[in-house]
């Protein structure tokens, strides 16, 4: 089973990844202007789709907390992953 670890003080927070994350389309707007342009879907469309999901594009993984439910993640903490790729 896949799992992700990230050390949280004395414990651990364990993540299991179930499904890929369909990529919404915030990464076509430009955050100065508010103006939306498809260059960026349309690049990453070429190389990033996945059947998994209907073709859309993605980059992460929705997860399960199967352990450490309630703890607080933050930029920096340790983590180790024990990943399958098929």
């Amino acid at each position: 089973m896949d799992m992700v670890r990230v050390a949280v003080g004395q414990q651990e927070v364990h993540l299991q990844p179930v499904k890929p994350c369909a990529r919404c389309p915030i990464p076509n707007i430009d955050p100065a202007t508010a103006h939306s342009s498809p260059v960026v879907a349309d690049t990453l469309q070429a190389y990033r789709q996945d059947p998994r999901v209907g073709g859309a594009i993605t980059f992460g993984m929705n997860a399960i907390v199967r352990q450490g439910v309630g703890q607080v993640l933050r930029v920096g903490q340790p983590i180790g992953a024990d990943v399958r790729f098929d």
